[in-house]
């Protein structure tokens, strides 16, 4: 695997079971997708579409990552088992190609949009989904660990 990995002591691990999980958060946030291994790419993925939409919806999720990666992230969704997201980010996709939104100009500009509100549905849906980004994403690292960190 080439990709990055972070390495941790067993007593670190031992001490502080909560650094795999900030370890991993590092890789797949401060990384570009492109310096990841392929098996890392997926939760890099996900991890963005969870932080972009929680932090605000579709609108910023559409506005900061583009579309060009959404069936990537579908698919990885898909593969984490997070079924529901992905028909979410589907159907969203679908609106945000329909509906034409050009990145806005202006604060204003952006404001108008949102309050327009084309993805409050898709945001309300997304929040309602189970099981939550991040726990499809602990789940992941459970069982994949050592994409990620090194245990010496």
């Amino acid at each position: 695997m080439s990709g990055p990995r972070i390495c941790l002591s067993r007593s670190e691990f031992a001490a502080a079971p909560y650094l795999v999980w900030n370890a991993f958060v590092d890789i797949v946030a401060l990384n570009e997708y492109r310096d990841l291994a392929p098996e890392q790419r997926p939760a890099h993925l996900v991890f963005w579409y969870d932080a972009e939409v929680g932090n605000g919806g579709h609108l910023q999720f559409f506005l900061n990552r583009g579309v060009e990666q959404v069936p990537e992230t579908i698919a990885a969704l898909r593969r984490f088992g997070a079924e529901a997201h992905a028909a979410i980010l589907a159907e969203a996709n679908a609106t945000w190609v329909a509906e034409g939104i050009e990145e806005p100009e202006h604060v204003e500009d952006y404001v108008a949009i949102a309050l327009e509100g084309p993805f409050d549905g898709f945001d309300a849906a997304f929040h309602a989904a189970t099981p939550s980004l991040h726990d499809v994403l602990k789940r992941h690292l459970e069982a994949s660990r050592d994409l990620y960190v090194i245990l010496d």
